[in-house]
């Protein structure tokens, strides 16, 4: 008897990858970490970030529930940690941008924040900042300890053109996230194009980029400067 010939209805299947069950594999805990924040990142991107639950994410990575609660103990921190990697990447982004175009200090700062809000309304997964949102999370999580530290790390360059604001980058980057919050969520005729919003910003981003004022000393001396925009108690 001559043997069956393999036609495309013998042909065995490929097998289907079945979800795991909670515990990740020994030798791919990295993979299996970088596929859950990946579909993570797509979740949001599909769904918004209110309807990102770990049964949706699960379901794109192809993996279970439980394995999810395997690398990640919460939904928030989860979406913290996706939100920083699209939050680094985007970094990188805005980085170059910036260095294309600037002189100066003011002009970095000024071209970082034109980069970054348009890198942040293109980008679903960074939308949540965006809009007054559903879930008040996103808005905090701009300011945590995490975010200010990527603002720092892409405002550093203003050093290289004015090394006395080293002593001021901490407080430099929280106050441009929080006018890039602003920019983010609120629309105006300023803002309605790169142009019109790069020469607002430089009317009041560069002069707060500026050394802070000298007092006069009380003898007549050179005095020592003054903190910017606070007024001096009297004493």
């Amino acid at each position: 008897m001559e043997p069956a010939r393999e036609t495309a209805c013998t042909q065995p299947r490929p097998a289907r990858r079945a979800a795991w069950s909670g515990r990740a594999p020994a030798d791919q805990p990295e993979s299996a970490r970088e596929r859950i924040i990946e579909a993570t990142l797509a979740c949001i991107r599909r769904h918004g970030i209110e309807r990102a639950s770990i049964s949706a994410i699960a379901t794109i990575a192809g993996v279970s529930r439980p394995t999810v609660y395997a690398y990640f103990p919460s939904r928030e921190e989860l979406l913290a940690t996706a939100l920083e990697r699209a939050g680094a990447t985007t970094a990188e982004r805005v980085v170059a941008a910036a260095r294309r175009r600037a002189k100066t200090a003011g002009d970095f700062a000024v071209e970082a924040l034109v980069a970054a809000r348009r890198e942040f309304l293109a980008d679903p997964a960074l939308n949540p900042l965006a809009r007054p949102p559903l879930d008040p999370w996103p808005v905090s999580q701009a300011l945590s300890e995490q975010s200010l530290e990527i603002a720092r790390r892409i405002l550093e360059p203003i050093v290289t053109f004015e090394p006395a604001l080293q002593c001021r980058l901490d407080e430099i980057s929280e106050t441009l996230v929080r006018w890039l919050l602003s920019l983010l969520m609120y629309e105006s005729d300023r803002t309605s194009s790169d142009a019109k919003l790069r020469a607002y910003l430089r009317r009041v981003v560069v002069p707060a980029l500026a050394p802070p004022p000298v007092s006069p000393a009380p003898d007549g001396g050179s005095g020592e400067p003054a903190a910017a925009g606070i007024e001096q108690a009297p004493r």
